[in-house]
């Protein structure tokens, strides 16, 4: 098939609505493209990989090939890729280590160039990868987070809503939502104010995670310490804040531990 020029492969790729695939790409024969999908040029899809609508991926991008894991030769699992998500050049996306496994990317992600999603990760929607994150096997990012230039996470680390790693840390513990961090390994660096103010956390809900966030970080306490003191202050404003539950939820549930190095 004749590749097409330049200028047809810029109408097709950037401005249409319609399903395109660069004919240089190669796209396995259970790769389920929806509506909109635009493919690149250079790229290989293999694979049980669903992509849903408008989602975008440019050239050179590798999804669903086996696991970079030791005794891993097949592609296995799913990859759930959402809609609406741009994915940069030379991104890759790894299949899964057991055949029940999936790893998902969520809706209105943007993932730049370089990053590396090992197998069985969990991206939520509205995420952000800027270049050369890397992934490893299992991690968990919540939704709205933002992950900057050559960040590194240890396989099963989980990072919560809203938070921010700054660029060149890496982590090997959990990082609750709402906060920023940095370093080897990430330390706390306060909240992540700008993204909440924008995302339109009123005062009021970002004075409640701050308090919170006090109590873990700057304070000290234990969980079972913070939780008696929200249950003494239940009639104060910040222990009725939804965020505030969210924050202690992400404590509780964490398996790698949660770093609280400041």
């Amino acid at each position: 098939m004749e590749p097409p020029s330049g200028n047809d492969f810029e109408k097709s790729f950037l401005k249409s609505n319609k399903t395109y695939v660069h004919p240089s790409s190669i796209i396995g024969k259970n790769v389920i493209l929806n509506d909109g999908v635009k493919i690149g040029p250079f790229c290989t899809i293999i694979g049980n990989v669903v992509i849903q609508k408008n989602t975008k991926i440019y050239n050179n991008v590798s999804i669903g090939f086996p696991a970079q894991n030791i005794g891993t030769h097949q592609s296995l699992g799913q990859i759930q890729i959402g809609k609406n998500c741009n994915i940069r050049e030379y991104v890759t996306i790894g299949a899964c280590k057991q055949s029940d496994g999936t790893t998902i990317i969520g809706d209105n992600c943007y993932i730049m160039c370089y990053t590396h999603i090992a197998h069985d990760v969990i991206i939520e929607d509205n995420v952000t990868l800027i270049n050369n994150v890397n992934l490893g096997g299992h991690t968990h990012v919540e939704k709205n987070a933002m992950l900057m230039a050559n960040c590194a996470t240890h396989q099963f680390c989980r990072i919560g809503q809203y938070c921010a790693l700054s660029p060149y840390s890496a982590i090997r513990q959990d990082l609750p939502p709402f906060c920023m961090f940095a370093g080897l390994p990430a330390k706390f660096c306060g909240l992540n104010t700008i993204a909440l103010k924008r995302a339109g956390f009123s005062i009021s809900n970002i004075n409640s995670i701050k308090h919170i966030a006090k109590l873990f970080y700057q304070d000290r306490l234990l969980l079972n310490d913070i939780e008696n003191l929200i249950q003494k202050e239940s009639q104060l404003q910040w222990t009725q804040d939804e965020n505030v539950s969210i924050f202690l939820n992400f404590l509780k549930k964490s398996k790698r531990g949660v770093s609280k190095k400041i």
